[in-house]
């Protein structure tokens, strides 16, 4: 809630807010390379907000994780912001890119393709929602605001960064997967360097997260699919970041004004992951 707002209203009933109590970053301060999508998050503590006569309270153009605490409005949040990627030009220029690379036809049923049915764009083990997630979190841990058009233009960058794991389905297929949670698509089908983009946005990372990673690697390990010690690493630290960045979460929702320094940071007693 906001507790003090600098008015600097206008015609058009903007104000700027800014208050320490937004500050719910938990960055570890020693770690110097983290990824906080500068060229699209200005990291300034101000919040843009608007007064609406007889509102109970101003409306933020930013969310933080204050503003997301209600379970509710977060999934509203995340799901308007997979509605707005899914109908951008760039999320269907994305799977013309694809197709256009050779991934034309259903992955389980090859013999299907484009000019037979509908070919669509599976996001394997990981949904497009648990990539919201994951995003919008690490920005939400290491930036400390975030907004639906931060968040669609960051979906947009991962896809074309290739970071994404994707499988070309049929329709069928696609239904069949999302029925049967058992359903395992092997590593050597999957495209996109999804290792990178948890590495990337590692403060993002929940504990469901990390478990339905651990389980497909399990999976991959299962079929004799690894071919490179560094998807045992990644398995070995994803338990441990989930339990980082979920402690600190809590840590600061229970202490937002007690376990601060002023500077963006947790107290260094919270464990490294």
């Amino acid at each position: 809630m906001i507790t003090e707002v600098a008015l600097a209203q206008d015609s058009n009933c903007v104000a700027i807010a800014t208050k320490e109590d937004y500050d719910t970053k938990i960055a570890d301060m020693l770690d110097h390379d983290i990824y906080l999508a500068q060229e699209y998050i200005y990291s300034n503590p101000i919040i843009t907000c608007m007064f609406a006569q007889n509102a109970p309270q101003p409306l933020l153009f930013e969310q933080t994780r204050e503003t997301l605490i209600d379970v509710e409005r977060y999934k509203q949040f995340i799901d308007n912001a997979i509605s707005r990627f899914r109908r951008s030009r760039s999320y269907k220029g994305y799977k013309a890119y694809l197709m256009c690379m050779g991934l034309d036809r259903c992955q389980i049923l090859g013999n299907i393709t484009t000019e037979m049915a509908d070919i669509e764009m599976h996001h394997n083990f990981l949904t497009i929602f648990d990539i919201a997630i994951l995003i919008s979190q690490h920005i939400l841990n290491t930036m400390g605001k975030i907004t639906s058009f931060d968040l669609v233009a960051l979906l947009i960058q991962e896809h074309r960064l290739n970071n994404i794991p994707i499988v070309m389905l049929s329709k069928t297929a696609h239904q069949t997967y999302h029925d049967n949670p058992d359903f395992y698509i092997p590593l050597s089908m999957t495209f996109g360097k999804w290792w990178d983009l948890l590495i990337k946005y590692r403060y993002g990372i929940t504990l469901d997260i990390a478990y339905k990673v651990i389980k497909y690697i399990d999976r991959c390990q299962q079929n004799n699919e690894l071919t490179s010690l560094e998807y045992f690493k990644l398995k070995e630290s994803m338990e441990s970041w989930g339990r980082y960045n979920d402690y600190a979460s809590a840590a600061v929702l229970a202490n937002y004004r007690n376990n601060y320094y002023g500077n963006g940071y947790l107290d260094n007693r919270v464990p490294a992951a």
